[in-house]
């Protein structure tokens, strides 16, 4: 008897959700054609949120929490993550907001009834597109390059973030599983997108350089800075050594870790007493890194952290002599700001989005070297006073990149999409 009427609550969950779908779809219809209001409908990928998040999925989190406390945008949003999950599976994660934000979730009861595997794939198959096409999405956002193949039949257009083009400008540096999916989805999504959203300037002139995309249809949308990183930073984990210098990034090609282990030992050499904090997970095609790391004649004063929740991030942001980040490519840069915004100065190199993030607020040097990257390393720790005006310098700027701005500025560009007029600006820089 259990069994029997926790599958029959579900259905009736199920059923709920159609006939509610069903009455929002003709309270909307009324809005729109009755009282002839401005309405869009977005659906967006939220998959970053079921996974440990990251620097897109941090970006999809802060915009999406600051574009449910706008009013007056006309928008509402379909949220879309993992629509039905197994007995077996957790439970989903929060959501950044409520307000005007819908996540459809249907969890499996234990002892369902039916053979759980041929119902997930007749759920996930038949009845979960069935509910997006209910949803009448005006517009889909993918806030993560593109949106898949299998999503783009839900809405009439697509609006989609691009972070970087790392994967034209250097593909030897992205897991080709990566690589097929870009291939196999960036095109269509492009395609299909009445907008594109780009982090940074730089980003921006890539996509339309590199992928031919009119400049028309590209809007710079700088990324803004998550209030934790302004507050009391709190004490660094145990074990973390009272003097030390910061990296923060997947260890990647791209990030350029082999040179800031170069870089360190001859900081190290030339008298610098403190330790390299590493914090991130290990990425793709990192042999040669952990080859420079083995073979460091200054092991034993790197400590890798691996993968670290936000929440201890300011602490050992506020707690570093600076910031390491010479990358070679990045579309915006989100450890610069964190950095910057807690009052640590940062060396980074001056290339793609970079400058344009820190501004004047940084030690610039040639990321290629890592007699140049040592060389500015050292200069700077060994001037407290410099340390000091780049922390203060640091702080300001990082003020100026405000997440509701760039909700604004993303509402814009969705309404254009959706074909309604603009109420405000559709770009933010600053």
């Amino acid at each position: 008897m259990g069994r029997l009427s926790a599958t029959a609550r579900f259905l009736g969950h199920l059923a709920k959700d159609v006939a509610g779908t069903l009455a929002l779809r003709w309270r909307r219809f009324h809005r729109r054609t009755v009282l002839g209001e401005p309405l869009a409908v977005v659906g967006v990928d939220v998959f970053p949120f079921f996974e440990r998040m990251t620097g897109v999925g941090r970006y999809a989190w802060n915009l999406l929490a600051a574009l449910d406390e706008r009013d007056g945008d006309g928008l509402e949003f379909n949220l879309y993550g993992r629509t039905f999950l197994a007995p077996e599976e957790p439970a989903p994660p929060p959501m950044p907001g409520s307000r005007r934000m819908r996540l459809r979730v249907h969890h499996l009861p234990p002892g369902f009834l039916l053979p759980v595997h041929p119902a997930m794939a007749v759920l996930q198959g038949v009845v979960e597109p069935l509910l997006r096409v209910l949803d009448g999405n005006d517009v889909l956002f993918a806030p993560n390059f593109f949106a898949h193949r299998t999503q783009l039949p839900f809405a009439r257009t697509v609006v989609a973030t691009v972070h970087d083009l790392a994967f034209r400008a250097m593909p030897e540096t992205v897991a080709p599983e990566t690589l097929a999916e870009f291939e196999r989805n960036l095109g269509p999504s492009l395609y299909r997108s009445e907008r594109i959203v780009a982090v940074s300037e730089a980003t921006a002139g890539d996509v339309v350089q590199c992928l031919g995309v009119p400049r028309r249809r590209v809007h710079t949308v700088h990324e803004g800075i998550d209030p934790a990183f302004s507050g009391d930073p709190g004490e660094p984990p145990d074990g973390v050594p009272e003097r030390y210098l910061l990296f923060v990034s997947t260890l990647e090609p791209r990030k350029n870790v082999a040179n800031v282990l170069r870089a360190f030992r001859l900081v190290v050499e030339w008298g610098y007493p403190g330790s390299l904090v590493l914090v991130g997970r290990w990425g793709w095609r990192t042999e040669s890194i952990r080859r420079e790391l083995d073979v460091s004649p200054v092991r034993d004063r790197i400590l890798h952290l691996d993968y670290v929740e936000q929440e201890a991030l300011p602490a050992l942001y506020a707690n570093a002599e600076a910031l390491l980040f010479p990358s070679l490519l990045e579309g915006f840069g989100l450890p610069l700001l964190e950095a910057m915004a807690c009052g640590t100065p940062v060396v980074t190199a001056g290339r793609s989005a970079m400058p344009e993030v820190a501004g004047s607020a940084a030690v610039y040097v040639d990321p290629e070297s890592p007699h140049g990257i040592a060389t500015g390393v050292l200069a700077l720790v060994r001037d407290p006073e410099h340390r000091r005006r780049l922390g203060e310098a640091g702080r300001v700027r990082a003020a100026l990149f405000r997440w509701d701005r760039a909700a604004g500025a993303t509402a814009q560009v969705l309404r254009q999409a959706a074909g309604l007029p603009p109420t405000g600006p559709d770009e933010y820089r600053v």
